[in-house]
């Protein structure tokens, strides 16, 4: 081990006892790193390899201009159950919040939400967008793709509803996961800005079919989630 790889292992030490010691509560924001290295008598430089080496470990964030917070509890995310993400939350003692930032009608849409127009041809989709936050963090953003020709008017009908009542309330249509697909990737620019992150930064994205009582594809998710926010399980 290098000198300076020494001097990183030994700032890191310092902050995880820092934190392991409770200074900052859970999703509390941690001192400026000026602050910070003024506090525990570590050079800047040698402070932020510490850092970077922590957030890789999960147990610090960033927020873009907002500066470094300690991570919260994980969410437990079973992506195959229908319970809405508030519910969900709920049930494991968080405080959810939710919110759409875009409801539209494209005609250009990707590749993979194709199967939506698989037996019901659509030249168009409607686009849902959309986050969810965890104690007022804000841990995922989410697309949404519905054909609009199997459900007319979809769009109109979200208000605080989740997607799976607007389906049975309105469409009279009981929907449930027939695909799931986990991808590590890098968060997008304009997406990790949004979140509050900085561009390309660490991410899961699960893209999620829903399928009617024939097995036939009726919505599409794409959700990027903060990869120290959630742990992912399926039940069998």
């Amino acid at each position: 081990m290098t000198s300076n790889q020494s001097t990183v292992e030994n700032a890191k030490e310092k902050l995880d006892r820092w934190l392991k010691d409770g200074i900052t509560t859970s999703g509390g924001k941690l001192p400026s790193e000026r602050e910070l290295g003024e506090l525990l008598g570590i050079k800047r430089m040698t402070l932020r390899q510490a850092l970077l080496n922590l957030e890789a470990e999960s147990k610090i964030f960033r927020k873009d201009r907002k500066g470094w917070f300690v991570t919260q509890p994980r969410f437990n995310y079973s992506p195959e159950l229908s319970a809405s993400f508030q519910r969900a939350a709920l049930e494991q003692g968080r405080e959810p919040s939710w919110g759409f930032t875009e409801k539209s009608r494209i005609s250009d849409f990707p590749e993979m939400v194709a199967p939506l127009t698989t037996v019901t041809a659509s030249d168009e989709l409607y686009r849902v967008t959309g986050w969810g936050a965890l104690e007022g963090h804000k841990v995922f953003y989410h697309e949404t793709f519905i054909n609009p020709v199997v459900a007319p008017g979809f769009i109109d009908q979200l208000e605080n509803q989740s997607f799976s009542t607007v389906w049975e309330q309105v469409y009279k249509k009981e929907t449930v996961v027939k695909k799931l697909v986990f991808k590590p990737v890098r968060m997008p620019g304009d997406i990790s800005k949004f979140i509050g992150g900085s561009a390309g930064m660490p991410a899961i994205l699960i893209e999620k079919h829903r399928a009617d009582r024939d097995g036939n594809i009726v919505q599409i998710d794409l959700e990027y989630w903060r990869f120290e926010a959630v742990d992912l399980f399926i039940n069998l």
